[in-house]
């Protein structure tokens, strides 16, 4: 359902109330006690009820995924090219301080990992994946890749201005046109389809331009953050590459997530009915184009799985999460979905929790309530925005986020969730409901 609401001003994140409460499991007596609830949280059995898909909780495939016929496509997945790890350890030494003031340092950084990857893992998470919440669906409960994922794990800022922000500074214009000159050099070639990042980098690498870093900007953009099928560099990423360039930070982390839920929801599908054709058809789908960074699904397994987790890389504490995944090589288990099923007690609800000494402002030892003020610090605000339900905005979709559904991912009481209507009519009303005001006080 589409509409064009606005949320009301009562809009507050999450409600405390004395409750009979059980542990995760199930194993234990109900305890009276104070509970913690995100909002919204269902008050009536006549409200919408969302259709969990079936497959993705009942059902696995009629074929193992390394047998089957499906050719998958990872474009947001690859070798990272030498030339391009000179190139970040080159500018590292003259842009450091304007990419940790955008909140991209870590994400560009964490380009120069490689992740081996696990097809049969990634199969079968796949196929617990619910479109309709855009959550895994577990015997032992719903999960999902969040912001706090992205965030931590990618290094994506999850405030700033959205990615479809245009340039009114007059230099800056001026800056979007200089990048547009050896575009269209690149793409005058009537051999190309297009400006490939090779060919970007070959212009810029060592040649003393004066667009350089943001034309290193825009090839990690069309690299690493949306990549393209053919890894072409896309004009819609100059405005980006200008503002980061200048330190003013983009909210990439839901233009990232909402690109994920996407990719998981037509991966998911295609497992479907390829199981479908298999079973009673003669024809069936070949493969799928995955367009995301979907290595974050796999590092999201690894990191809460812990019967599914190879041996982490040991890291600085000024390290990036991901480089504790550099070219780890993956654990083979023979029963993936087994595992999977059977993770009740081997399932981390709140992984980063272990490392509080590099997030100390999101896991302090205890709980504290923290009142808001209009200068908050960003960190801080970053991480009330991972715990409300808004709406995700892309380049090519606008997808729901709804972290109540996975409550105790924040350490948070789970109640029966709540339903909730789109504000996706357009992208800017969309952007507008992820970047409401926060009303509550503490």
């Amino acid at each position: 359902m589409k509409t064009n609401e606005q949320p009301l001003k009562e809009d507050t994140i999450m409600e405390l109330k004395e409750d009979f409460m059980v542990s995760p499991s199930g194993d234990s007596e109900p305890t009276l006690r104070t509970a913690h609830f995100l909002k919204p949280i269902a008050s009536s059995i006549d409200e919408p009820p969302f259709k969990l898909d079936q497959f993705s909780s009942t059902s696995s495939s009629v074929f193992e995924p390394n047998e089957c016929p499906l050719e998958t496509h990872f474009h947001g997945w690859h070798y990272t090219p030498k030339k391009w790890v000179s190139w970040v350890d080159k500018l590292q030494q003259k842009y450091e301080s304007v990419w940790r003031k955008a909140g991209i340092f870590e994400a560009i950084i964490s380009t120069k990992c490689y992740i081996h990857r696990n097809y049969n893992l990634i199969f079968r998470v796949v196929e617990k994946w619910c479109s309709e919440t855009n959550t895994f669906v577990f015997p032992f409960g719903e999960a999902t890749i969040t912001l706090e994922d992205v965030m931590v794990l990618g290094g994506y800022p999850v405030i700033g201005d959205p990615v479809f922000i245009s340039l009114e500074d007059k230099e800056m214009r001026e800056v979007e046109n200089k990048l547009i000159l050896p575009f269209k050099q690149l793409t005058t070639d009537r051999k190309q389809r297009g400006a490939r990042t090779t060919l970007w980098m070959d212009i810029f690498i060592d040649k003393g331009s004066e667009i350089e870093h943001e034309a290193f900007l825009v090839t990690w953009l069309s690299l690493f953050v949306f990549p393209h099928k053919y890894s072409f560099v896309k004009t819609s990423f100059f405005p980006i590459a200008v503002h980061l360039s200048r330190g003013n930070s983009i909210a990439l982390a839901p233009a990232v997530l909402a690109t994920i839920y996407k990719d998981l929801t037509l991966f998911n599908k295609t497992i479907v009915d390829l199981s479908k054709h298999l079973v009673g058809g003669d024809t069936y789908p070949l493969e799928v184009t995955l367009k995301s960074p979907f290595y974050l699904v796999q590092i999201w397994v690894w990191e809460r799985f812990k019967n599914l987790q190879p041996q982490p890389m040991l890291i600085n504490l000024e390290d990036p999460f991901l480089f504790r995944w550099h070219k780890v090589k993956p654990l083979i288990i023979d029963n993936v979905k087994m595992a999977l099923d059977l993770a009740i007690d081997d399932f981390l609800w709140r992984p980063y929790v272990r490392y509080s000494d590099k997030c100390e402002l999101f896991y302090p030892n205890d709980e504290i309530f923290v009142p808001f003020k209009k200068d908050l610090d960003t960190k801080i605000i970053s991480f009330v925005i991972c715990l409300r339900v808004s709406e995700l905005v892309g380049f090519d979709s606008i997808e729901q986020y709804l972290p109540h559904r996975v409550a105790m991912q924040f350490g948070i009481d789970q109640d029966v969730p709540g339903y909730v209507a789109r504000f996706n009519e357009t992208k800017y009303i969309a952007w507008k409901n992820y970047c409401r005001p926060i009303y509550d006080k503490n």
